[in-house]
């Protein structure tokens, strides 16, 4: 025959056990947090008291690092300064500057933009890909068409020919 054993009821702890557990909670947690905030605020506080190792500012002894600063062309004039132990020309000129290493002299030969295009063996005419003229490779006009837009002829029938006039 089976045995049965007789099971004693479920019980549940006692409600103040209970609320006893969710003090013990609430109050290690509220502990926790205090104890962080006081551990952050004396380390804010401790690094604020810290020493900081006070900063000197002291003159630049190196010798100067030969520079020459180009500001630009002004009214025609080439604008700027030098500094340090340094030469500059422009063109077969020596630029001379004043006590303070600034300079203004003549731009001249900058102020020329000279572009010297090759021609290809042979040819004798120019024109541009966007025109519908062409010229002769000695021409004036042909002296101020662009380097990427220009196509050679070898004759002014094969310039005609490729829709010139």
């Amino acid at each position: 025959m089976p045995v049965h054993f007789a099971q004693a009821p479920h019980r549940h702890p006692p409600a103040n056990a209970e609320r006893q557990l969710r003090r013990r909670a609430v109050c290690s947690c509220i502990f926790l947090g205090i104890a962080t905030v006081i551990a952050c605020v004396s380390g804010l506080l401790s690094a604020r008291a810290a020493s900081v190792p006070e900063m000197r500012i002291i003159p630049d002894t190196r010798p100067l690092m030969p520079t020459v600063i180009i500001r630009g062309i002004e009214n025609g004039e080439l604008v700027g300064a030098m500094k340090g132990d340094v030469r500059l020309f422009l063109g077969d000129r020596q630029v001379i500057p004043d006590g303070s290493g600034a300079f203004r002299v003549p731009a001249g030969i900058l102020k020329t933009d000279i572009r010297t295009v090759a021609v290809p063996d042979g040819m004798r005419f120019v024109a541009s890909k966007k025109g519908k003229r062409y010229y002769s490779v000695d021409a004036a006009q042909a002296q101020g068409l662009a380097p990427k837009n220009r196509i050679y002829f070898y004759s002014e029938e094969e310039a005609k020919a490729a829709g010139y006039r």
